[in-house]
């Protein structure tokens, strides 16, 4: 079973992503998907690259709340030979790399105002400028941006630009939460039991009907991430080739969460022995704060007293991004 393009489902409300997937296809304008952290934005993405005629053409994916302010610019666009103390050869950036092809930028709400300017002159003239360069570069790219945030809200606030917003939202594609869509749950179980069985070399035939019953009673705040974690999870703690409802935790195991009287600076609610690495106590902490925070990345930088980059960093490190 692979699905849509790795998209598992047959409610009605994927029928639709579906069929906006094969129309946004075709058409060769920008994209915006919304939708919460989980629900498949850059699955979406990719399925209307491959859909499209430039699939033969290079696909990248930048995350904008994970790019260094410093590094930026340099990053989106490339630089020139001598631009800068460390650039000591010419280097193309991620949209220039993505020519021909298709270039995703995902949680476009947490792009920098000053390089929203700049990717508005890429949609308006389909040219950019590495830094140290005067030479324009004409370029052909498919520009798809992803989002969990209110962009309007960011316009009111004065976070994202409003001619920017209406530039990239000429075709938008809302992702359904999964407690919007709980008819899909059996199948979706059905999927991530294959996955899981390969993964792990188990042989477990199936999910009954109560622990189904249980995985559709609740609300899934984390959509499909989170449910694929819960599959895997029950996978490795099944005993017998059938999963029942005791194997289904619908909780983060193995978390102490703080006391009310505790605070994040209070070492009581994390404790190590002297003889864990120092690595492991921090991917422990991080691991620790950001479900304190109920997966929101900007608090739990703010909490752990580290830059959001920073943060992005140590989650793909630790593989807990």
């Amino acid at each position: 079973m692979q699905g849509f393009y790795g998209m598992i489902g047959d409610s009605h409300q994927m029928r639709e992503i579906y069929q906006a997937i094969e129309l946004a296809a075709n058409i060769n304008v920008p994209v915006l998907i919304q939708g919460e952290t989980g629900t498949g934005k850059e699955l979406v993405a990719k399925a209307i690259h491959s859909r499209s005629d430039r699939v033969n053409k290079t696909f990248i994916a930048i995350n904008c709340a994970a790019i260094p302010h410093e590094l930026a610019e340099s990053e989106l666009f490339g630089h020139e030979k001598g631009a800068f103390t460390s650039a000591h050869k010419t280097r193309k950036g991620k949209i220039e790399m993505a020519q021909g092809g298709t270039i995703l930028f995902d949680e476009i709400g947490d792009m920098e105002m000053f390089l929203q300017a700049k990717l508005l002159r890429v949609l308006e003239d389909n040219v950019i400028t590495r830094v140290g360069g005067e030479k324009p570069i004409k370029i052909d790219i498919r520009i798809i941006a992803a989002t969990n945030k209110n962009l309007r809200q960011g316009i009111e606030e004065e976070t994202f630009r409003e001619d920017l917003y209406y530039r990239l939202s000429l075709f938008r594609i809302h992702l359904p939460l999964l407690r919007e869509r709980k008819d899909d749950i059996p199948v979706l179980a059905e999927f991530f039991l294959h996955q899981a069985n390969a993964q792990f070399d188990k042989n477990i035939t199936h999910i009954n009907t109560n622990s189904i019953k249980k995985l559709q009673n609740y609300d899934w705040p984390g959509n499909v991430r989170e449910f694929k974690n819960i599959i895997y999870r029950a996978v490795m703690k099944a005993t017998n080739d059938v999963i029942t409802p005791d194997e289904i935790a619908l909780t983060i195991p193995d978390i102490v969460v703080p006391k009310p009287d505790e605070t994040l600076n209070s070492p009581s609610w994390l404790d190590f022995s002297d003889e864990i690495p120092l690595d492991t106590m921090e991917k422990e902490a991080i691991k620790k704060v950001l479900i304190l925070n109920n997966g929101n990345k900007q608090k739990t930088a703010a909490a752990l007293g580290i830059g959001r980059s920073s943060l992005y960093w140590k989650l793909k490190k630790y593989g807990l991004d």
